[in-house]
């Protein structure tokens, strides 16, 4: 049994949308992780920054309540911090308390308190973001009696610090996506590998391989379970075909002795002269039936015997048209038409010869049932067989109904059971050659076989 079954490309192949789903999943799962980081860290950052502000404020009213000291006048400006990075311990200390990043200031009057920047006179207690020369601070302002306390930090470092983290973050996310593009792709080999090998092997069974236990190859449950039912199936499939040839075959058989008798009969009493008109006109139309019983015995056997890929042999190609041709040449004599035969001599074929006999003269029998004048011809073009006759010619409805079983055209009018079509559709398959049908250009219908 021929199998049809196509492995799937690569776009829509279960491999890439494994992988695919499983980078997206990834990724999404890394973007929210990194987005969490982010604001974990911003917000740790800012912790930060508030308690350094806090505590420097605190040591600022320390030192004041101690001294009554002011740390600068309150006339200067916010300074502005060259930040840059140090290896000595000094600078350790520095970064941990942070007092060499502050600007402090201290108003105990109204003249005082004109006297601040401008950033800092309008600040009400508590804690505030303020820009001055491009660059930020975190302030801190309270009020102890009269006397106003401002403490600004600034947070360049902070910033310059966040970015090269939103850096590394970025980077990290890409690493990842890079990464986990290969690790979906290797598991999604590994996970969809047996079942592009059990597609694989299922494309190559065939008719003998009914035997051969798929199942035993795959250690995985599911894939295991698949191949059993693939196992199953083909079981029936082979014992369906092979209960089938056996019918075939053997309705044949016991078909063949019957009719071989009814036309010896037909054909000593066609010799007969004493037989009236009237009676060999009977008799004659019993030799046709006969006839065409016996073609469709021997359509019967190919179908049981033959099968795609084997019994081939070279042959004759034109010989095998030219005994087509002579098994309805009487009855196209009869209706007038001209049969035209345009394939070379010796021309050689690879083929079954009984099948390409069967589907030459079944194709033939038809195109004399259904054209009642003019001509019919066979050719041969690119390695195809064309069969071309003057007919009426076909519809679209009619010619998809043309190969169905039992179907007989035009209100039936053709002789014989309807099935020599659907034998000749089955050959074709069988055989592997391609057939369409559709109208000549001059009218009538044309039916290619081919290539063979």
């Amino acid at each position: 049994m021929a199998s049809a079954i196509a492995l799937p490309s690569a776009a829509s192949s279960l491999r890439v949308k494994f992988a695919a789903s499983f980078v997206a999943v990834g990724m999404l799962l890394v973007l929210l992780h990194a987005f969490a980081v982010l604001l974990t860290n911003q917000y740790q950052e800012a912790e930060l920054i508030d308690q350094i502000v806090s505590d420097e404020m605190e040591e600022l009213i320390v030192q004041y309540e101690r001294r009554e000291m002011v740390a600068s006048p309150p006339s200067a400006t916010l300074r502005h911090f060259n930040v840059r990075p140090e290896g000595d311990g000094q600078s350790l200390r520095k970064w941990f308390r942070a007092n060499w990043l502050t600007n402090s200031y201290i108003a105990r009057d109204a003249a005082e308190r004109s006297l601040l920047p401008a950033e800092l006179g309008v600040l009400r207690p508590g804690f505030h973001d303020v820009a001055s020369g491009g660059e930020r601070f975190r302030v801190e302002m309270r009020e102890i009696g009269s006397v106003q306390f401002f403490l600004a930090y600034s947070v360049e470092h902070h910033e310059g610090r966040l970015v090269q983290f939103k850096r590394a973050l970025a980077a990290s996310v890409i690493a990842t996506a890079i990464l986990s593009t290969f690790v979906g792709l290797w598991l999604a080999r590994r996970l969809t590998g047996q079942v592009a090998d059990l597609a694989a092997r299922v494309e190559r069974l065939h008719d003998g391989s009914a035997d051969e236990v798929l199942e035993l190859h795959y250690p995985d449950r599911e894939v295991a379970a698949l191949a059993s039912a693939f196992d199953a199936f083909q079981r029936r499939m082979a014992l369906l075909l092979e209960r089938e040839r056996a019918f075939t075959a053997d309705v044949s058989h016991e078909l063949r002795t019957p009719l071989t008798s009814i036309q010896t009969s037909s054909e000593l009493m066609l010799d007969d002269e004493s037989l009236s008109p009237k009676s060999r006109e009977r008799v004659a139309k019993i030799a046709r039936a006969s006839a065409r019983l016996s073609e469709l015995v021997n359509a019967f056997l190919v179908l049981a015997r033959e099968q795609a890929g084997g019994s081939h042999s070279e042959l004759d190609l034109r010989g095998c048209v030219d005994d087509a041709v002579e098994q309805v040449r009487e009855r196209a004599e009869a209706k007038g038409l001209s049969l035209e035969v345009n394939v070379p001599e010796g021309m050689r074929v690879w083929a079954p010869q009984n099948a390409l006999r069967v589907v030459l003269s079944n194709l033939l029998a038809n195109a004399v049932s259904y054209t009642d004048k003019g001509l019919i011809s066979l050719r041969v073009a690119n390695g195809s067989v064309e069969i071309a006759d003057t007919g009426s010619g076909m519809t679209t409805e009619k010619i998809h109904e043309l190969f169905r079983r039992f179907h007989r055209g035009d209100g039936g009018r053709g002789e014989g059971f309807g099935l020599g079509l659907a034998i000749v559709k089955r050959i074709c398959e069988q055989t592997g050659w391609p057939i369409a049908v559709e109208d000549c250009p001059g009218g009538g219908t044309c039916v290619r076989v081919g290539p063979i």
